[in-house]
């Protein structure tokens, strides 16, 4: 069987993996770098605290122990860090806190309430506002570098044989009838293929077009901001009432607020740093104040990867043999473990459960 992955992202380096694992000639064919796109700049926060239904908590859940899997399998995972996770809020929201705890821990998913004595024992760094009296800690979740994963996947797709291409844009989809038979390259170029796997992320829906399938999108702005290197000592993710943040390698600190995402609509490194970066960074430096005076060495912005219904769709498309779609907002906590199942499903035929309420069939139109 040969299959043409179109996209180097998460999704898409580690569906080549799996594929290569099960006997499957890859080809991958990525537009401009690997990873460089949504996966460079999304926050790799590993996590399903907040995500629901049940179903789609379970897999996100799921996705977060891959991790630990693949770190096993790995060896030396770099890229991995069950650091967990820190969140507060105001005192007038605080028992919000408790009852998304209670909520939680009824579904079997740990959350711990600490004080802020507690925390500064597991962030010595981290300063807690005094009418703060107690801390979410959700031990299970944790951190990954994205683009250092991307490039180890890679690695291993390319020696289990994989032909990764990166610079190279897939123009089309070609179908011969009803079925999607290959790719068509920007320079003309024609690649067939048994199966073509779209891991286009926000671009899926312009993707899944030329192939005559309408696949609603959603796509939402994220705007960070990166710090030159500080002296400060963190390791886990932290989400406060004005700003999130979490570390970034060699002392730098990655910061974002929801408030200021679509103040900056492009798409890419953002030069030079508009004003609510510093107001970022502001926030930041209340709750770390080894910050202060740390110069932002860089922001970015990218599209995040949103079904129209906020939910993953993977699977074959119905009416359009061929053609299998892996597109999800969560890609950075689930990208290793849909590309395992993917894999299984394209290479065996063999659907896993965990799928059957994401499938391409609920959401687009043939």
């Amino acid at each position: 069987m040969k299959a043409v992955i179109v996209g180097g992202g998460i999704l898409g380096t580690a569906l080549a993996y799996r594929l290569t694992t099960e006997g499957v000639d890859v080809e991958l064919f990525e537009a401009g770098r690997l990873g460089g796109a949504t996966s460079a700049v999304g926050a790799g926060w590993l996590n399903s605290g907040g995500k629901e239904p049940f179903e789609y908590h379970i897999l996100n859940v799921h996705g977060m122990a891959e991790y630990a899997t693949l770190a096993r399998e790995f060896g030396h995972a770099p890229w991995y860090h069950a650091s967990g996770n820190l969140k507060w809020t105001t005192s007038d929201k605080a028992d919000e806190i408790r009852a998304h705890a209670e909520r939680l821990r009824s579904w079997g998913y740990p959350v711990e309430l600490l004080s802020p004595k507690r925390v500064n024992e597991i962030e010595p760094c981290l300063r807690v506002p005094d009418d703060v009296t107690q801390v979410a800690h959700y031990p299970w979740e944790g951190l990954a570098d994205l683009t250092q994963l991307i490039g180890a996947l890679a690695q291993r797709a390319s020696a289990n044989g994989a032909e990764i291409h990166t610079n190279t844009r897939v123009a089309s989809l070609v179908t011969e009838g009803d079925q999607v038979t290959g790719v068509t390259l920007a320079d003309g170029t024609t690649v067939s293929a048994d199966v073509v796997a779209m891991c286009t992320g926000r671009w899926s829906d312009e993707v899944a077009r030329t192939a005559g399938v309408d696949l609603p999108m959603a796509p939402s702005l994220g705007f960070n901001i990166y710090t030159g290197p500080a002296p400060v000592v963190l390791t886990s993710m932290v989400h406060t009432p004005d700003v999130n943040f979490r570390p970034d390698g060699s002392g730098r600190v990655m910061a974002r607020t929801k408030e200021f995402d679509d103040a900056v609509p492009i798409d890419g490194a953002v030069d030079p740093i508009p004003d609510v970066g510093k107001e970022i960074l502001a926030r930041a430096v209340k709750y770390l104040p080894g910050l202060e005076g740390v110069p932002i060495e860089g922001a970015r912005v990218a599209y995040r990867s949103i079904p129209g219904d906020d939910r993953p769709v993977v699977g074959q498309v119905p009416g359009r043999p061929g053609l299998y779609l892996l597109v999800t907002h969560s890609g950075g906590t689930m990208g290793p473990l849909l590309g395992r199942l993917a894999a299984l499903d394209i290479a065996h035929g063999e659907r896993d459960t965990r799928l059957a309420r994401f499938g391409p069939g609920r959401i687009v139109k043939v």
